[in-house]
């Protein structure tokens, strides 16, 4: 766009000088001269014998059929090792990025573009950009060194080809500069902003620049500004330069009175100086120059344009999509970690925000891993049903003095002789032989939609908030699972064990109670102590599992469960009496 247009105009602008160098200007005019005499005599009706020998046209002058010379010959082989250069820069791009669009065509179709494509990619993706311009700029290099020895280097007789291969070398470099700088910023901006995610899986991309070199916003602001406002102007003044011819080129002798009017105006009568009219510092704009100019700044103003959209286009992009990313994963949930970090794409300050914003991301991520953890070891000791009971969320919204009255199901459940058998074992036995048991114990309590308040001892006391049959059931599954851990302590060399439960339904007060700098979740109620006084008959009816006539009573449907009437009692601290039944550990359906 700027090579072709240019050259046309500058060779119709040197086309005069040349025929004058070449001694065919007169041989045109004399031409022209003898087909205007030609014409007189058609008019003045002179014979036709004389008419025809008058009308043949004269044989042009040899020098009519000039040739070319050596140095043009020179200088088109070097216009020519221009064109092919370029197309050898062409093909070698090609085989280079031939292997990306594998890659992508792969990755489009959905196939696996294989471990050897990828790594290709892997390695050289972010040198593409160099190394495509390396290509366009070693290729146009060797054409202009050898052109620019033609140019300056060799001894050129023609000052009108002189000025003319100098003026086109100088239009080549220029364009050619203009190529590889828009070939190097339109793959950088590719591979960072299409292509990047699509080949690179690493945890590094998230973490650091792409690559180690320092950048900045306002470089890309510069440059943005000197190929929009910087470029135009020049490509206007590297034109209008073009656009004159000197007055001492264009009139050997002394410009006569009619044409230094026309040259200098009414500025004639100050200019009075006869080697002023000649000096080769004055120049003038002739109609061929003004269409060069037009051209030239036409051509300009057209790249400018091009220019000006995409470096415009590819500033905003840099720093648009860089926070349209994070704002995107600011808003996405329930993502991985590697989900919820942002692409570094660049090393100037978007790209440092990018990085930073990954680090605070890892920060938060960590932070809500360890609160998670921390809310999964505080349900250990305070059960989430009971926070949920409270209407407390959260364990940091507890206060002391919370609390809320309830009717539900207490059940205790205590080891028989436990006192004998913790003599015989060593502190760490006991610790081992309690956490063992109560593994088998507590899973039970939670499926059946139970949790357990405290453990006292080598007892559990344990709430059910729905039904009483929950209550039940547990503890029949858990004498099921008190035989496989008997079964665990006969194949150790110890001997089985017998728990005792009992379970009571009534109304109970749940909060927090302690002070300042310890509290903790618990029941008061005359239901708990009732409960804890029903397990202990078990020693007494040596029965496995007895309930209470209340709990009896609130049961749905408790024909499906096998039980027998053992008594009505008056436990200790009770006024009252109360009934008493003995559930066994078979019933005929389970809920």
């Amino acid at each position: 766009m700027l090579v072709f247009p240019i050259s046309l105009i500058m060779l119709f602008k040197y086309g005069p000088y040349w025929l004058e160098e070449k001694g065919l200007t007169q041989t045109v005019q004399q031409y022209s001269s003898t087909a205007q005499k030609s014409a007189t005599i058609d008019q003045s009706e002179t014979s036709i014998d004389s008419l025809n020998v008058q009308q043949q046209p004269p044989q042009p002058d040899r020098k009519f059929e000039a040739t070319p010379n050596t140095q043009e010959i020179r200088f088109g082989n070097a216009v020519s090792l221009l064109f092919r250069m370029l197309i050898v820069a062409l093909l070698l791009g090609f085989a280079f990025n031939y292997p990306f669009q594998r890659f992508f065509k792969n990755k489009r179709k959905g196939k696996n573009p294989g471990e050897k494509l990828s790594s290709f990619c892997r390695r050289w993706l972010l040198h593409v950009p160099l190394i495509n311009s390396a290509i366009l700029s070693f290729s146009f290099g060797i054409a202009l060194v050898f052109m620019g020895i033609e140019v300056f280097g060799a001894n050129i007789e023609s000052t009108a080809s002189k000025q003319f291969y100098r003026q086109f070398f100088f239009i080549a470099v220029f364009a050619s500069f203009l190529s590889v700088f828009f070939m190097f910023f339109w793959f950088r901006f590719r591979v960072r902003f299409k292509y990047l995610e699509h080949v690179y899986d690493s945890v590094s991309l998230y973490k650091s620049p792409i690559d180690k070199s320092g950048n900045h916003l306002v470089h890309h602001l510069w440059i943005n500004s000197i190929m929009t406002t910087l470029l135009p102007l020049s490509i206007v003044i590297f034109y209008l330069s073009l656009s004159i011819s000197s007055i001492q080129t264009s009139i050997e002798n002394k410009p006569s009175p009619e044409q230094a009017e026309v040259l200098f105006g009414k500025y004639l009568h100050i200019i009075d100086n006869a080697d002023m009219l000649l000096s080769a510092k004055l120049f003038y704009v002739n109609a061929i120059d003004s269409l060069l100019m037009f051209v030239g700044i036409f051509s300009g103003i057209l790249i400018s344009i091009i220019y000006l959209f995409f470096f415009v286009n590819w500033t905003n992009q840099s720093i648009i999509i860089p926070i349209e990313e994070m704002l995107q994963k600011m808003r996405e949930r329930d993502k991985t970690e590697l989900e919820q970090l942002a692409v570094v794409r660049t090393t100037d300050e978007m790209g440092k925000l990018a990085v930073g914003y990954n680090e605070m991301a890892g920060r938060i991520t960590a932070n809500i891993r360890e609160l998670k953890q921390t809310t999964a070891a505080s349900q250990r000791f305070v059960p989430q049903q009971f926070l949920q009971m409270l209407g407390k969320h959260h364990i940091t919204e507890v206060m002391l003095g919370d609390q809320i009255q309830k009717e539900m199901t207490v059940l205790f459940v205590d080891i028989k002789s436990f006192t004998a058998l913790s003599e015989q074992l060593s502190p760490k036995a006991n610790f081992d032989f309690m956490n063992a048991y109560l593994k088998h114990m507590e899973p039970v309590i939670r499926k059946h939609q139970g949790f357990i308040d405290k453990f006292i001892g080598d007892s559990i006391m344990a709430l059910f908030d729905d039904k009483p049959e929950h209550a039940l059931n547990a503890a029949l599954e858990m004498q099921d699972c008190l035989q496989d851990f008997n079964a665990e302590l006969v194949s150790s060399g110890m001997k089985p064990i017998a728990t005792g439960t009992g379970i009571h339904t009534g109304s109970l007060m749940l909060g927090m109670v302690g002070g300042e700098g310890r509290m903790e979740g618990t029941v008061i109620s005359d239901a708990v102590n009732l409960a804890s006084r029903i397990e202990g008959l078990t020693r007494s009816f040596d029965e496995k599992i007895i309930f209470s006539e209340t709990t009896l009573q609130k049961l749905q449907n408790p024909e499906i469960y096998t039980f027998k009437y053992l008594d009505e009692v008056k436990v200790k601290g009770r006024v009252n009496s109360v009934k008493i039944y003995a559930l066994q550990t078979l019933y005929i359906q389970k809920i």
